[in-house]
């Protein structure tokens, strides 16, 4: 889950802590490392994904919590969390008044790897 770190000017910062254990392999694997204390926020936060991607540029409303916790049958406490393990992870972002799969957290990662390799001269195997 989550944790706030150190706030650079006009962003907000976050630690994501995964659960050890084999690098994940599939989708579902992933969102499980992401949300290790509750198998039911990785169930969800990947059904929450998949929506977004399949509606595109219009995301989310954030109105629409009401809708997905009633579709979803889960609890607001349990949407708030998932929102905030997603967004803390950098895998979803708020724009204007919409959730969307964010578009800096593929960039992130890829800058994080070439910091690694740089620190460590370990070869990665992305091309």
């Amino acid at each position: 889950m989550p944790r706030r770190g150190k706030v650079e000017k006009g962003r907000k910062g976050t630690t994501v802590l995964f659960k050890a254990g084999r690098v994940p392999a599939t989708v579902d694997e992933m969102f499980s490392r992401i949300f290790w204390r509750s198998s039911l926020l990785a169930s969800e936060a990947k059904i929450f994904c998949e929506e977004l991607v399949s509606r595109g540029s219009s995301g989310i409303s954030t109105k629409e919590w009401k809708i997905w916790v009633r579709k979803r049958k889960i609890t607001v406490g349990q949407f708030y969390n998932m929102i905030r393990g997603l967004v803390g992870a950098g895998i979803v972002e708020k724009r204007g008044s919409s959730w969307h799969i964010s578009t800096g957290f593929l960039r992130e990662l890829e800058q994080f790897i070439i910091i690694y390799t740089s620190l460590t001269n370990f070869k990665h195997r992305l091309n």
